[in-house]
């Protein structure tokens, strides 16, 4: 065991490191007194961390639990401003002076609604000035998150300088201008999250980039009311989703709802979004392991939470919260799995983090237990099943995860219970033996410097780089010099490696750039994903209806059908009606996700 010294803001002397699972390590990267209470961690491309610490928890963002009163009131709630009016009213400094969840926080002498701003959520910044790898210092990056209606600091995001934190009601984009380490410069790029009061942890969180350059995130079933910045009415005030924006907070929408508390999700190699649910702590239902598809309804409605014992409770009587039962509705997309115990960080090998042994494998946090578990996915239909899965951490309470341009794997250690107990660390996984090997400090090295410099033909070589961010970064680089006839060279060449075309078509579909030659080319072809993803092409760029999506309804491939349905619907092509109504008829429910896509 190593001696750790702690001085004012300093941390000496070796990492603490343990053994994990097949030749992987952890070691500390920071503790108390560095941080507290921390919920999230990002690592940006330069290295620097960054974690969010929450103190309002339970405090001033409050439990419903603990106000059951409240309830029917709360789920009348179907916006912020609702709410806020309600905290005003119920907690004008008369009732409620003794209650136990509620204190004189600002010490004015009295409980009311004054309290619930006297605590602030933060963003930390981390410095590791002898590059050992332990943090040696941190300061707040960013504090006066504390309306009334503020949640918790539940999810960060950093990338080249621009950090991202989800603290309902709002998502923040904050920067260092000024190169003081703090947020000079905050705008909020999105508005109108937490309606109701909730269970406490039902927030924002799982900032991330998607396939098609724009931030995605998740909201527990405290629920959503946004107005965009075109004007546009988003409305999901009684269920978890998961939203997207472009990086500026232009074309907001919800993608998908019906989740209940899914904390953090990510993208395979092909695009596609999986995340584990959390269970609403009923008799004979789990965890739920989900594969999120855009326009799904997975189900939850947060009321079902406060049925009593012996009213009809549709979450458990109708199936919803299992793979499959009698009496399910065909409105929803129900889980692919019952797994896991207390979901909360979930995170995607990039393709060179960790060892070979990790490639394409998901990564979750199970917060009460203590434990990282892995596993793979493999298709099944039109969608997936779990394989490989078993546990890789045992030991801290990790709650959100993500990889580092290093290759490691970063958890936040709230290492002291559900209680707020100012305590915490960050840990990192690794493979010590590979963590030097010449891909991985090529990542770190194309991440840092990033694609602004580099030639139109390297990029295009990138497009078939073994790791998912540099490949994402050449795309959305090639996409915005509008680097069309390299994308589609790329896209037509059938000597292309398949991951490449992908990220050729998804660079086109930035654009919103279509070409019919190329896409019947791919949707004739052998390859089965490359006919699936040009449907996906089409229905997200083609200026019109495309004749052969109807034909590929009838492909043998269920991946193929569903997403040559999807684009049918996105390009409302009503002359295929009769043909989606025949391969929903033909499916006759057997595989659900393709029954979605047809709905």
């Amino acid at each position: 065991r190593h001696l750790i010294l702690f001085l004012p803001g300093i941390a000496l002397s070796a990492p603490e490191t343990f053994p994990a699972a097949n030749g992987l390590t952890r070691t500390l990267v920071a503790k108390e007194p560095l941080l507290k209470n921390p919920v999230s961690v990002t690592v940006d491309v330069d290295g620097t961390v960054y974690v969010t610490e929450t103190a309002r928890r339970k405090a001033a963002d409050l439990d419903i639990r603990e106000f059951t009163q409240w309830i029917t009131d709360d789920l009348s709630h179907t916006s912020v401003e609702q709410k806020q009016a309600f905290f005003r009213k119920e907690l004008d400094g008369k009732k409620y002076q003794d209650h136990a969840s509620l204190k004189d926080h600002n010490k004015d002498g009295v409980v009311d609604v004054k309290d619930l701003t006297a605590i602030s959520e933060k963003i930390i910044r981390f410095t590791d000035k002898d590059g050992d790898g332990l943090m040696d210092s941190s300061e707040t990056f960013a504090e006066g998150f504390n309306t009334e209606v503020t949640g918790i600091a539940a999810g960060v995001f950093a990338w080249r300088g621009d950090v991202y934190s989800t603290i309902a009601p709002d998502v923040w984009k904050l920067r260092d201008t000024d190169g003081d380490g703090k947020a000079d410069k905050r705008e909020s790029i999105a508005h109108g999250f937490g309606l109701h009061i909730a269970y406490a942890g039902h927030d924002m969180h799982g900032l991330t980039w998607g396939p098609d350059g724009k931030l995605y995130w998740s909201i527990g079933d405290k629920g959503t009311n946004v107005t965009s910045k075109e004007g546009k009415v988003w409305s999901a005030p009684h269920e978890g989703a998961v939203l997207r924006c472009n990086p500026d907070g232009t074309e907001f929408e919800i993608y998908a709802r019906g989740l209940r508390n899914c904390q953090e999700f990510a993208f395979d190699d092909y695009g596609n979004m999986f995340g584990v649910d959390n269970d609403a702590d009923m008799k004979g239902e789990r965890e739920r392991f989900v594969y999120i598809t855009e326009g799904s309804d997975t189900g939850w409605r947060c009321y079902y939470q406060y049925r009593k014992s012996g009213e009809y409770q549709p979450w458990l009587a109708e199936s919803i919260s299992i793979p499959g039962g009698p009496f399910q509705p065909a409105y929803i997309t129900p889980p692919l799995a019952s797994y896991g115990d207390g979901p909360a960080g979930f995170a995607y090998n990039p393709g060179t983090a960790l060892s070979d042994r990790y490639k394409g494998s998901f990564f979750t946090s199970e917060f009460p237990k203590g434990e990282i578990q892995a596993f793979k996915v493999e298709e099944n239909g039109a969608s997936f099943r779990m394989t490989d899965a078993h546990t890789v951490v045992k030991g801290p309470m990790i709650i959100g995860i993500n990889f580092g341009p290093d290759g490691a794997l970063y958890g936040a250690d709230w290492a002291g219970g559900y209680p707020l107990k100012e305590k915490g660390a960050v840990w990192k996984l690794d493979d010590t033996t590979v963590k030097d090997s010449p891909v991985r400090r090529e990542v770190a090295a194309f991440l840092k410097a990033g694609p602004t410099d580099v030639s139109t033909p390297d990029l295009v070589t990138r497009l078939s780089h073994a790791d998912q961010r540099v490949r994402l970064d050449a795309q959305w680089e090639l996409a915005k010099r509008k680097a069309l006839l390299e994308l589609k060279a790329v896209a037509s060449n059938p000597d292309s490696p398949r991951i490449a075309v992908v990220h050729a078509l998804w660079g086109l579909a930035q654009t919103r750039t279509f070409d019919a030659a190329i896409f019947t080319l791919l949707a004739e072809g052998k390859d089965a994903e490359l006919r699936a993803q040009a449907a996906k092409w089409a229905g997200e760029s083609a200026p019109e209806a495309q004749p052969l999506l109807a034909t590929l309804l009838k492909d043998p491939s269920s991946r193929v059908r569903a997403y040559a349905a999807n684009a049918i619907g996105k390009l409302g092509m009503e002359g295929a009606l009769d043909a989606v109504v025949a391969m929903v008829a033909e499916n006759d429910g057997r595989d659900v996700y393709l029954r979605q896509a047809g709905v």
